[in-house]
């Protein structure tokens, strides 16, 4: 995985209204139950209709909270705005271009829904795949594909993101132990 050994400190989940955790309270946002999973500080960058282009506009400020890894959800809303897919790919993979060249790990969360369809299902695979990232897969489409787990139309319930939660801990917790396996910083001094 490139940039295990990043020099960086932090965990941030970059990404839309989904890592913002909009239809729950903050507490019950995925990036919060992540943290709580992981016994490491979360860092929430998630923005409510954030596109790609969105993403990599604000890449300067995700590095500025010092990344060791950043966990990147973004493609829905170019598929609900019409984007193109080619347009969300290249914004997609400049974004993970500026992160792993600033030094960080990148995981990426597949952002297939039942909503979605064709090419945008593969959007963060192909870009996983590309440049060789961890991919947290199905978890999205499951919690959307069920009405139990979701608090509208397009939006995780509280349960629905402690599933997310959990599929992404399933894919990071690895990464953080071997990170700590090396002697590596996986939070701030500070919240250590």
């Amino acid at each position: 995985m490139p940039n295990l050994e990043s020099t960086g400190t932090t965990v941030v989940c970059l990404g839309d209204s989904l890592t913002a955790g909009a239809g729950a309270a903050p507490e019950e946002a995925y990036p919060a139950r992540l943290e709580e999973l992981l016994g490491v500080p979360v860092v929430n960058a998630g923005v409510p209709g954030d596109t790609t282009a969105d993403g990599l506009a604000r890449l300067g400020p995700v590095l500025s909270h010092d990344p060791w890894l950043v966990i990147v959800e973004l493609g829905g809303n170019d598929l609900l705005r019409r984007r193109p897919v080619e347009e969300a790919h290249a914004d997609l993979s400049a974004l993970v271009e500026g992160l792993l060249a600033a030094g960080a790990a990148v995981v990426m969360v597949e952002t297939e829904a039942p909503l979605f369809g064709g090419e945008y299902d593969e959007l963060s695979a192909s870009v996983a795949r590309r440049y060789g990232l961890p991919l947290v897969e199905g978890v999205v489409g499951e919690v959307l594909g069920d009405p139990a787990r979701k608090s509208d139309q397009i939006h995780p319930n509280a349960a629905g993101y402690a599933d997310i939660a959990r599929g992404v801990a399933h894919v990071v917790e690895p990464l953080v132990e071997e990170r700590r396996r090396r002697g590596l910083p996986v939070a701030p001094r500070e919240a250590a």
